[in-house]
C-alpha cells in the first residue's frame, strides 16, 4: 500500500490551530482543524498510516484505538477534498468504522475533546474571502467571460452630446454603458467562481471616438481588483466595445471586503479575446509578480 502523499499544487494559510487549504485548480478552498493539519502535514509519502496514528495519539493523548479512528476519518475526508495525490485504501476494516456522527457521539461519552474528531469543511462562497492566496510556485490564476452573457447585461444610461469650450471638449456622439457578467475557470463554463462587471464611457469628437473603461473583478476565493482601461475605437458597436477590454497592465488588489487574502499583492494581469469552442470569452489571467 502507497503511503499517503498531499498534493503540493495547493496553497496555504495558517487559521489559529488549523490551516486553510486552497486548490487553485479547482478554485476551492477548505478549513482544516488541528486533527486533520496534523494528519495532512504529515502526509509526505514516506509516513505510514501507523506512523501517523501514533502522531495522533500522541498529539491528543487518546487511545490506541481512538487515534486509528481519528486518522482514517482525516485521511477519508482529505481524499474526498482531492487534497491528496490519491484515495489511501485501509488495509483492513476497522474494528469499529465509526461515521463523524457516531465518532462525535463516542467521543462525548467518553468525556473526550470533540476538537480532536478531524474536519475538512469547503469554505462557502460567504466565506470563501478567507481562502489562501496563491504562491510564487503556483500557476497563474485564468477565468473567462462569455462575452454573449456580458452584452446580455449590458445597460445603456442616457448620455447626449456636450458643446464645450474648444473642439476637443466638444463631443458630436456620447454612450454610456454598465455590464456584469459571471466568470468561470478553463474547462467549466458551468459554474461560476465570480462576477466582472466594467463601466464604458464613449464619445467622439470631430477627431475620433473615445472609451474609458472601468473594469472590476470579485472572484469567490477573495480576490478583488480594479483597473482602467483608456482606448480608443471605430465605431460604438457593441462587439467592439466589450473587445476594448483587451489590455495589459499591473494591478493590485487593493480592495478589502471582509477577508482578503490576496490584498495588498501585485499581478500581472493580461485581458485577452479568445474564441473557444464557437464561443467568444475575455480571458483573464492573473500572475503574482
Amino acid at each position: 500500500m502507497e503511503n499517503p502523499r498531499k498534493k503540493t499544487t495547493v496553497g496555504t494559510a495558517s487559521d489559529g490551530d488549523g490551516l486553510h487549504v486552497f486548490n487553485h485548480q479547482q478554485q476551492q478552498a477548505y478549513a482544516l482543524n488541528t486533527t486533520s493539519t496534523l494528519v495532512w502535514q504529515h502526509c509526505d509519502g514516506h509516513t505510514t498510516p501507523e506512523q501517523l496514528t501514533e502522531l495522533v495519539r500522541q498529539k491528543f493523548n487518546v487511545s490506541r484505538a481512538q487515534g486509528e479512528q481519528l486518522t482514517w476519518l482525516a485521511l477519508d475526508e482529505l481524499g474526498k477534498a482531492n487534497l491528496l495525490e490519491a484515495e489511501v485504501a485501509r488495509p483492513r476494516p476497522l474494528s469499529s468504522k465509526l461515521t463523524r456522527r457516531q465518532m462525535l457521539t463516542t467521543f462525548a461519552t467518553a468525556g473526550a475533546a470533540l476538537a480532536v474528531v478531524p474536519m475538512v469543511a469547503l469554505v462557502t462562497t460567504q466565506a470563501r474571502a478567507e481562502a489562501p492566496p496563491t504562491t510564487d510556485t503556483e500557476e497563474p490564476m485564468t477565468y473567462f467571460l462569455k462575452v454573449t452573457d456580458f452584452i446580455n447585461s449590458l445597460i445603456e444610461i442616457p448620455a447626449r452630446p456636450i458643446r464645450g469650450h474648444g473642439i476637443h471638449n466638444t463631443t458630436t456622439d456620447s454612450k454610456y454603458l454598465a455590464g456584469i457578467a459571471n466568470i468561470y475557470i478553463p474547462g467549466d463554463d458551468q459554474h461560476s467562481v465570480g462576477r466582472c462587471s466594467a463601466s464604458f464611457l464613449c464619445y467622439k469628437n470631430d477627431q475620433r471616438f473615445y472609451t474609458d473603461i472601468s473594469n472590476y473583478i470579485s472572484v469567490d476565493n477573495g480576490l478583488i481588483v480594479s483597473w482602467f482601461t483608456p482606448t480608443t475605437l471605430i465605431d460604438l458597436e457593441l462587439d467592439s466595445i466589450i473587445n476594448s477590454m483587451v489590455t495589459e497592465c499591473i494591478v493590485v488588489a487593493a480592495t478589502k471586503i471582509g477577508v482578503n487574502p490576496f490584498y495588498g499583492e501585485t499581478f500581472n494581469l493580461a485581458v485577452s479575446s479568445e474564441r473557444v469552442g464557437g464561443v467568444e470569452q475575455i480571458q483573464f489571467v492573473f500572475k503574482k509578480i
